[in-house]
């Protein structure tokens, strides 16, 4: 048999909040055709109606800081 490699892609989406403290999601083979518009509107969306609050303080959520997407392989030997 022979080695196989195996690719995957995970969303990254750092969360900001009110007192600076910030949270990292990440979302295993998202869609492929997010744009940065949709997330822009994710983020409006998520401090407008301050869906998320902070773990340490309660503080209000400023949003989506940065969306990401990481490829990442993992290789399988055949020894």
């Amino acid at each position: 048999m022979a080695d196989t490699v195996k690719s995957s892609y995970i969303l990254k989406i750092k969360l900001g909040f009110a007192d600076g403290d910030t949270r990292t999601i990440n979302l295993d083979n998202q869609r492929n055709d997010l744009t940065a518009a949709e997330v822009y509107e994710v983020s409006q969306y998520i401090k407008t109606n301050n869906l998320l609050l902070g773990d340490k303080y309660g503080a209000d959520s400023a949003g989506i800081l940065t969306a990401d997407i990481v490829q990442t392989a993992k290789t399988t030997l055949d020894l």
